[in-house]
């Protein structure tokens, strides 16, 4: 990648396209927000720009470098775990430098490979000056702007892999398939926070008859917080090492450790967190099968144990990942599953029987409305910011809606993104609409102030059907 291209004396200022960001960017915010970029984890940012990414990755104590043509020539390029290729391709004019960027990427991508770029309908080009396969700016910059499907299919060939849809315009592929299937049961699973926190170990008692629970305060708080993620006890290579070390110093067994954790857990904590494991795994295995996850078949260490654990077998566990899929093929049962949730205060049916709810409640939905889901986000993943959800199990489609301003009273959604599950489609709107009825989406009170707000506003726009949730 070169830091500017000429094309019949006309050249392209690349460099202008770098944005000065005060936080992550998106494609950076998501693998951090799901795991994949943690401490521990180096990652390599190819055309790094200003390196925004970078400082805000090194100050969280990510062992984090970069390069870039313009702001960072003489920058080592080198591989590790973990490359962002962030909105590159898409400043790219020659489609023959494309490629070489994206695969020359792939080469120093030790675990997985992020590519975003911008997206088809994200903004308007009228205005703009069509060039080669994109078009120029005012700027003299140059933008590509990508269809989902598109970019889905430029990242497979040079990877050789199915990437996984992190966002519109936002793919990862994975090299090994154990990787991927970690990440696609943690994505599946919702935005679930513990219920116990890692903390650091403590120091050591003064006393060396002080119980042994007080002498290993920070082991038994790990060992707790996986026992309450999982639903079962850890085995000794799913503990950190600090974990070992502690006990060690203390010459305290592992075996003793658990069995004293085991002790302090509240049991219906635990009960709650093993039935959360099983329908996770289930969500997810439903969603392999249907979405042909070719990673599936090579689950990590981790994962096989939680199945066996939970369901004693491959085969049983198979069988009961199937009945969710029976679900998904018969719209009625859908249906049924959404009027339970809209009378749990989980959202709401519109006029025509869809559910709208509040992203950020869509993992609280039941399994086979999960699955469903997941089957949207299997070709657009996550928005990255918040947004309205609607399920239309009859013409089998999920809309995503982008919120502007969640605390107004009648919160405006600025556009929005339709996945047709029959026909495989993603399709992108640049429209505004209003969230009329705000307190039902969201579970607020009945004798909430937005609910008095919303009466004195239908009677002042004469909204006379009050079941329609979202107006144009």
């Amino acid at each position: 990648m070169t830091p500017r291209g000429i094309d019949d004396g006309l050249v392209v200022a690349r460099h202008r396209t770098a944005m000065v960001r005060h936080h992550l960017s998106q494609p950076m915010s998501l693998l951090v927000r799901t795991g994949v970029v943690r401490p521990g984890v180096s990652v390599f940012d190819y055309g790094c720009g200003q390196g925004d990414d970078l400082r805000g990755l090194i100050a969280a104590g990510v062992e984090a470098s970069g390069w870039d043509p313009h702001f960072a020539p003489d920058a080592v390029i080198a591989p590790a775990e973990i490359v962002n290729l962030g909105f590159v391709l898409n400043v790219i004019e020659d489609e023959r430098e494309r490629s070489t960027a994206l695969e020359r990427a792939w080469t120093l991508a030790g675990r997985a490979l992020v590519v975003s770029v911008m997206i088809a309908g994200a903004v308007p080009v009228d205005g703009l000056k069509p060039f080669r396969d994109g078009y120029l700016t005012s700027r003299g910059t140059f933008q590509k702007y990508y269809q989902q499907d598109e970019l889905r299919k430029i990242v497979a060939h040079a990877t050789g892999s199915e990437p996984v849809a992190l966002a519109p315009g936002i793919f990862v592929a994975f090299r090994r398939p154990e990787d991927e299937q970690e990440f696609l049961l943690e994505r599946r699973r919702g935005r679930r926070a513990s219920t116990a926190a890692y903390a650091s170990a403590r120091p050591r008692a003064s006393q060396s008859t002080a119980p042994v629970h007080e002498r290993i305060q920070g082991p038994l708080e790990a060992i707790a917080a996986f026992a309450l993620d999982r639903g079962r006890m850890p085995h000794a290579d799913e503990l950190p090492s600090e974990v070992h070390d502690r006990l060690a110093q203390e010459r305290v067994g592992l075996s003793r450790a658990v069995a004293t954790a085991t002790d302090v857990i509240d049991e219906d904590a635990f009960h709650s967190a093993a039935a959360s494991r099983r329908e996770d795994l289930l969500v997810h295995q439903a969603l392999n099968v249907l979405n042909r996850t070719r990673s599936a078949s090579r689950p990590g260490a981790s994962i096989v144990r939680d199945i066996r654990h939970h369901f004693g077998s491959q085969q049983q566990f198979a069988e009961q990942a199937l009945e969710y899929l029976h679900a998904l093929a018969d719209p009625s049962r859908t249906a049924e599953a959404m009027v339970r949730s809209a009378g749990k205060g989980l959202g709401a049916l519109d006029e025509d029987g869809r559910l709208v709810i509040d992203g950020d409640r869509v993992e609280q939905l039941e399994g086979v409305l999960r699955c469903y889901y997941g089957c949207a986000a299997f070709f657009v993943g996550e928005l990255g910011q918040e947004y309205i959800a609607r399920l239309d199990p009859v013409r089998r489609q999920v809309s995503l809606f982008r919120v502007e301003d969640r605390r107004s009273p009648f919160p405006i959604m600025t556009g929005s993104v339709t996945i047709d599950l029959k026909r495989q489609n993603v399709i992108m709107r640049d429209d505004r609409r209003v969230l009329a009825r705000k307190a039902d989406v969201y579970g607020l009170s009945a004798r909430s102030r937005q609910r008095d707000e919303e009466r004195k506003r239908r009677a002042a726009e004469g909204w006379a059907d009050e079941r329609v949730l979202i107006r144009l």
